[in-house]
């Protein structure tokens, strides 16, 4: 969670080119609708270099998408964490990306890729070749051809003009033809409401996704990089799906709202057959580049940064507001940009943000919850510090649910708030659990906040008698410390590291 003044106050970040791992796996209303249809089809519809299809793009041009992802990205940017600062992180992807972009369709875009500060799992393309890569898809990514397929696969996106042709249906839409039904599910992208970076976090169709494939596989295979990458990269972010399904009490196959394989609908066969219609045969000698990859990220910082807040366990600690506060055992805990959230496998939700405060805490939230119906108001203290109570009920979409905001004077004009919620008939059963964590609300000194340090990357060799549940004590997730290890490197379920074997160890 970024404190709220630097969100306020922070300037568009500046952007870096950058690039995207494992060899695991070897009309009729139209026609009524809209003047210039002819014979020739619709008007406003040209025909693609990368794909060869003609697409009504919404009366836009190359030059217009340059110009739109110029404007927009910044704010896509911002909205997920800003750009990760590090010359070599950066300089690295730079290096792939300019091996790529000969290879495109369109090799003049000011191709820019960004690689973002947030540990989400995901990449983005907006139109005229400008690109984020996460680095927290990076941390997972294990060799260049992996970190390749995901730039290329973006790119396609990019030179496919996928963004363009939804900036076409969505103008239709508007003219009565077509119904653009598209929706965001992450509340971190719901931030981007009203920009029209919003368009383009949001899932592809599964045919754009197969194109976008298709191109990448094209491209990266054209630069000499093996195409097993995007395979074996895929691979893993579907494990990696299924461990944070699991962290949840979630069935396997329920997709995280935040990661790759929700924005990015792909299945293995499918990436296969894509590369198979690109004709993305191994290259003689195909690049690989495991050991320069990792050299490139020893030292990433993994996880959260202290600027946004860190998350260990069930424990969320900022440096920058000085708190932290404990959420009960079985909450798995997701730091946002402008809130921190805990979802329960019991069905309880806990969300922390920070409020303005001006004067007494009770009577401020009693003006916050004025149009709320709110009832129960009560004055209460936690840890010394002043707060104020009261229950609520919320509409959501999976029906009403019973609530309880907590607010508490935690100085300089703030207040913490906390948001508890379950279904009405599961409230009273949670609702200790709920009062733990409002008391376990404590204040940081400075020497405590200074302190605190990320989590970094520490590429290694494994040593004679090291194991998984040995190097994998530096991770956050305690009991799924093993099996986000194995993610980490590329290990089957069970697996047991090798002496000599090199490995990614999570440090402090």
């Amino acid at each position: 969670m970024t404190l709220p003044s630097r969100v306020s106050s922070r300037s568009a970040p500046s952007s870096s080119p950058t690039v995207s791992r494992r060899r695991a796996l070897q009309g009729g209303a139209a026609a009524v609708a809209l003047a210039g249809v002819g014979a020739g089809g619709l008007a406003g519809c040209t025909a693609n270099p990368a794909t060869g299809r003609q697409t009504f793009m919404g009366f836009q041009s190359i030059d217009d998408d340059v110009a739109l992802g110029g404007r927009e990205f910044p704010k896509l940017v911002q909205a997920f964490g800003g750009a990760y600062e590090d010359r070599r992180v950066q300089g690295y992807v730079q290096d792939v990306t300019r091996r790529l972009v000969p290879h495109t369709e369109f090799p003049n875009l000011p191709y820019t890729v960004t690689v973002l500060n947030t540990p989400i799992v995901n990449a983005f393309a907006l139109p005229g070749g400008y690109v984020g890569v996460t680095r927290g898809l990076m941390a997972l990514a294990s060799n260049e051809a992996e970190l390749a397929s995901v730039i290329g696969h973006e790119m396609g996106h990019v030179n496919a003009r996928h963004s363009a042709e939804r900036q076409g249906q969505g103008l239709l839409a508007s003219l009565g033809v077509l119904v653009l039904g598209v929706a965001t599910g992450s509340s971190e992208i719901a931030q981007l409401a009203g920009s029209v970076a919003q368009l383009y976090v949001q899932s592809y169709s599964r045919d754009q996704e197969f194109e976008a494939d298709m191109l990448g596989g094209r491209y990266m295979t054209r630069a000499g990089y093996d195409p097993e990458g995007m395979v074996g990269l895929l691979a893993t972010l579907r494990e990696q799906s299924q461990v944070e399904a699991a962290m949840k009490g979630l069935p396997a196959g329920a997709v995280d709202e935040y990661n790759m394989m929700s924005t990015h609908p792909r299945t293995i066969d499918r990436t296969r057959a894509a590369l198979q219609q690109a004709a993305a045969t191994t290259p003689p000698n195909p690049v690989v580049g495991r050991d320069p990859y990792l050299q490139a990220i020893d030292g990433l910082v993994f996880g959260d940064s202290p600027d946004q807040g860190i998350i260990d366990g069930n424990t969320f600690i900022h440096p920058g507001l000085r708190l932290r506060f404990q959420v009960p055992p079985g909450y798995v805990l997701r730091n946002g940009q402008t809130a921190v959230r805990a979802q329960g496998r019991d069905g309880g939700v806990i969300q922390f943000d920070m409020a303005p405060l001006k004067g007494d805490v009770a009577r401020t939230l009693e003006a916050m919850l004025a149009d709320a119906n709110a009832q129960g108001f009560e004055r209460l203290s936690v840890n010394g510090m002043p707060g104020a109570t009261a229950g609520v009920m919320l509409n959501t979409n999976q029906g009403s649910a019973q609530g309880q905001v907590v607010m508490v004077d935690v100085g300089r004009g703030r207040a913490a708030r906390f948001l508890f919620a379950a279904s009405p008939n599961r409230f009273g059963a949670l609702s200790r659990g709920f009062r733990e964590t409002t008391y376990s609300l404590m204040t940081l000194s400075a020497a405590e906040a200074r302190s605190i340090r990320p989590r970094r990357l520490d590429i290694r060799r494994a040593g004679r008698g090291d194991t998984v549940a040995r190097l994998s004590r530096g991770l956050p997730y305690g009991r799924y410390n093993a099996d986000w290890f194995r993610l980490l490197n590329d290990m089957p379920p069970g697996g047991e590291v090798q002496a000599g074997q090199v490995v990614k160890v999570v440090t402090t």
